[in-house]
């Protein structure tokens, strides 16, 4: 249970490290190219993320001592905080943009240890999964995190408390695994598949941050602009890699992958409007409960469908609309993360460090304009783009599936491959 709390802990504040920039100062220092700056460097610290996520992955991953992940992940948290400190106490608006990446490197090695050791076993494997992908239930986070609403306001995330207390438990669980050990792994995996994952990584995060900063680029040239075509690139460069990725990882772990851009596009559809921070309550169990009906009931085509829906939504309406429309789609984005966290369920532990951290990277959706175009009568104008977008991608993710699936049939290990007894992915 201790080690689980601590997965939990963990992936959260990885989670919040690459999903939201560590500080912005003060207006009297800032100026609005250097807050953008630091804004238009999140999604590049977060693809820098995910291959340093995922190397750190692969390299513990071949050690037979769960003590090299856990004191991995708290020497990622340890830096961490102190980058905090030093940035609470020296920051300056040039610094900013530098102190996010040192930030976002910190979370990744903290992501990727700790994925890498917990992903072995069910609860706190489990606990890790609701931990990463929690963020998309809880909306831009600022209620929960009581940030301010002064976009020239001191921000901080995650909290230095939060940090901390990560920390501990990190500390308590690497005392608590100091002397464990595990059975060898097979060699197909552990040695002569090292490199695939990083390649992976690195083939899913360039091409999809490429695209969608030339994306955004087009946008800034010619705002009024459809730009459908420009869109549809994107979109096939965004399913073309993550099928690039999945063919890369072993068995069908690349499902994961298909399933994390299509819901990362459908949630940006939807949009992060605020939520209360007492809804965390609620939608925390939803995740973990998305997570178990994952395990035991698995199907992709459920998961794909699920998403597809969420992206309908987002294509016929507006959540800014209706506040029982934001806690509807809250609750169904809660499920849906957390079913899709136990459906993937990988057989090679860094193919779940991908896939989780896979869910920070930009998408098609999330570089286009602010999607109320007009006002009439104090409510906006829907725009069915974001969702549109996202309905394609999740189609074709779905045939990515397909081939996926077909492709590599589930089939029973050799006799003489032992696979991991603790691993969340076990079938």
């Amino acid at each position: 249970m201790v080690d689980a709390t601590t997965a939990f802990l963990g992936a959260v504040v990885a989670g919040i490290t690459l999903f939201l920039p560590i500080s912005i100062t003060t207006q009297k220092q800032s100026t609005p190219y250097r807050v953008s700056g630091l804004l238009n460097s999140v999604p590049r610290s977060a693809a820098l993320a995910v291959i340093v996520a995922v190397t750190v992955a692969v390299l513990v991953n071949t050690t037979a001592r769960p003590l090299t992940g856990w004191a991995t992940a708290t020497a990622g948290a340890l830096g961490q905080l102190i980058n905090h400190f030093a940035a609470h106490q020296n920051s300056t608006a040039e610094m900013l943009t530098t102190q996010n990446y040192i930030d976002s490197v910190f979370g990744a090695v903290l992501l990727g240890g700790l994925g890498a050791v917990v992903l072995r076993r069910p609860l706190p494997g489990a606990a890790f999964a609701v931990g990463g992908v929690g963020f998309f239930a809880f909306g831009d986070l600022a209620e929960l995190l009581d940030i301010g609403t002064d976009p020239f306001a001191v921000l901080e995330t995650p909290p230095r408390w939060l940090i901390g207390v990560a920390l501990v438990m990190l500390v308590i669980s690497t005392l608590h695994n100091w002397s464990r050990t595990e059975e060898p792994k097979t060699p197909r995996i552990a040695v002569a598949l090292p490199m695939t994952p990083i390649l992976a990584a690195t083939v899913l995060a360039l091409v999809v941050l490429a695209g969608t900063e030339w994306l955004g680029r087009q946008y800034s040239k010619l705002p009024g602009e459809s730009h459908a075509i420009e869109i549809g690139v994107v979109v096939a460069a965004t399913i073309v890699s993550a099928t690039a990725a999945a063919m890369l990882l072993p068995g069908r772990d690349g499902a994961g992958i298909y399933l994390a851009v299509s819901l990362t596009a459908a949630v940006d559809a939807v949009g992060y409007a605020v939520r209360p921070g007492w809804s965390a309550a609620l939608l925390i169990p939803l995740t973990a409960a998305g997570v178990v009906l994952g395990i035991r009931r698995p199907s992709a085509a459920s998961a794909t469908l699920l998403i597809a829906g969420i992206a309908l939504f987002a294509t016929v309406t507006s959540t800014t609309a209706s506040t029982v429309g934001v806690a509807a789609i809250s609750a169904v984005i809660a499920l849906t993360a957390g079913y899709c966290c136990g459906t993937a369920r990988p057989h090679y532990a860094p193919s779940g460090v991908l896939a989780i951290s896979a869910l920070y990277l930009p998408s098609a959706v999330s570089v286009m304009p602010d999607r109320i175009k007009g006002w009439s009568d104090g409510a906006p104008v829907h725009d069915a783009t974001p969702g549109c977008t996202a309905l394609a991608i999740v189609i074709g993710s779905a045939i990515g599936l397909a081939a996926l699936q077909k492709l590599r049939p589930r089939g029973r290990p050799r006799p003489r491959e032992q696979p991991d007894r603790e691993s969340l992915a076990d079938r």
